[in-house]
């Protein structure tokens, strides 16, 4: 317990003095990575720096479209495939 403590209080102390607004595990996983680098040089800069692609988060899916297009293929005709087990309509 007392070792997490420990820790946690360095982890925040090192986010107080290179000024760093972002999680505490962020800068955890960069000395990690850089330990036995030098603090300005290397581990400020791999800290500061922009991420390398952004993420679009968690797709929804749009259930209203699905069941729109299902009931056009089967008003056209076209429903051969909705007997088929193997066939998923949210990979389109």
């Amino acid at each position: 317990m007392f070792i997490a403590l420990i820790t946690y209080c360095l982890l925040a102390l090192l986010k107080l003095e290179a000024n760093y607004c972002g999680p505490l595990l962020t800068i955890k996983r960069v000395l990690c990575t850089c330990l036995y680098a030098s603090f300005e040089s290397s581990f400020v800069q791999m800290l500061c720096r922009k991420p390398m692609r952004e993420s679009k988060g968690r797709r929804k899916v749009d259930y209203d479209i699905i069941y729109h297009m299902t009931v056009k293929q089967f008003v056209d005709g076209e429903s051969e495939h909705l007997d088929d087990l193997t066939y998923d309509p949210l990979v389109l």
